[in-house]
């Protein structure tokens, strides 16, 4: 058995004990690498949201059933939120619903996401805000662990990952069309990079391999680039901006 047929087979298992035992209205969504096509069994989750009625613990407790069969089967449990939460959530998880609108699956009940808009504004705020975030983290780890070429290795194969997800919301935000892989997006941004987008290219065929060595020249070339799309991301001007 593939290993995404045993993902396939288990999300299936799962929709129908939430139907059988859970009896509640709810939709489950798919979303991530494994909605996009990208996904590995060693080194991927699967990314589960459901949106339920009632989140109350009471009502929480009729999903334990089909979530802990889906956890023995070594899959992640899935987030949980509240449909009136969910509807005013585009606010606090801009980044976060912009990138699985662009690769989801419904699994069961009514589709969630399509229909929910998040403001640009809300978007490039919350963008410069992780890019940012994420600049700190790493320049610490450069001063840090520059002498170091696998403690490097790990901050950026982790980064990596993380920063594709930005990537493919910056070019959401632009207007542009991130793709369905790695190249595709860097490609979508890679004006916004500067002369350092191969370095971010380097990185991101590293992002699965912890225990890739990665020079302190490779990873100073990486933190430019970082700072050059978190620079355009703060520049780009939006309707309505004075």
């Amino acid at each position: 058995m593939t290993d995404t047929t045993r993902m396939d087979r288990a999300l299936a298992a799962f929709g129908a004990a939430l139907e059988a035992d859970a009896g509640m209205p709810c939709a489950a969504v798919l979303y991530g690498s494994a909605a996009r096509g990208d996904w590995h069994e060693r080194l991927s989750d699967i990314n589960l949201l459901l949106v339920v009625e009632d989140p109350s613990p009471p009502a929480l407790t009729r999903l334990a059933t089909a979530v802990a069969a889906l956890h023995r089967e070594g899959f992640t449990p899935p987030l949980i939120i509240g449909r009136d939460e969910w509807r005013r959530a585009t606010d606090v998880f801009p980044i976060e619903i912009t990138d699985m609108q662009l690769s989801y699956r419904v699994l069961l009940g009514e589709d969630p996401v399509g229909d929910l808009a998040v403001r640009p504004a809300d978007l490039r705020s919350a963008l410069e805000s992780q890019l940012r975030g994420k600049l700190v983290r790493l320049r610490q780890a450069y001063v840090r662990f520059s002498d170091s070429m696998p403690t490097l290795g790990g901050f950026a194969a982790t980064s990596g990952s993380e920063l594709l997800v930005l990537m493919r919301s910056v070019a959401v935000l632009l207007g542009r069309d991130p793709g369905r892989d790695a190249e595709a997006t860097l490609t979508a941004v890679a004006d916004h990079l500067g002369a350092e987008a191969d370095a971010v290219r380097d990185v991101l065929l590293r992002r699965r391999e912890p225990e890739w060595t990665c020079p302190a020249e490779l990873f100073a070339r990486y933190l430019v680039a970082i700072t050059h799309l978190a620079a355009a991301v703060d520049a780009h001007i939006l309707p309505g901006d004075a």
